[in-house]
């Protein structure tokens, strides 16, 4: 069992894989990779691309809300998933390089 809503929690892995295949958008070598770890206390899944990373400048900004680098969207998807994964006590945090970039959500178990 988790701490979590699981709708709520379906919104966050929605929104990570969406971004995920936006990064690899028109490489015919893209790769997405989801996995779910079962550690002592939480359970963490990464979502991992192979697209062209986050810009360093611009890192610090991901989990804000209204901030993006797409002509659609609000800019809402990553603070709202934030959000979910943080009202139930998990984390969601990222590592980027110029090669790809993976988010870690770890969320409670009960």
């Amino acid at each position: 069992d988790l701490i979590a809503d699981g709708e709520q929690i379906g919104q966050v892995f929605n929104n990570l894989i969406k971004n995920a295949l936006q990064a690899i958008s028109g490489r015919k070598d893209g790769d997405i990779i989801v996995m779910l770890k079962e550690l002592s206390d939480v359970l963490e899944v990464t979502v991992s691309d192979n697209g062209g990373g986050i810009p360093e400048d611009i890192q610090e900004k991901v989990f804000m809300p209204n901030f993006t680098t797409k002509s659609t969207g609000a800019g809402l998807g990553l603070a709202i998933s934030k959000n979910i994964v943080e009202a139930g006590g998990g984390s969601l945090s990222f590592t980027t390089t110029p090669t790809g970039t993976t988010f870690y959500v770890r969320i409670l178990k009960a």
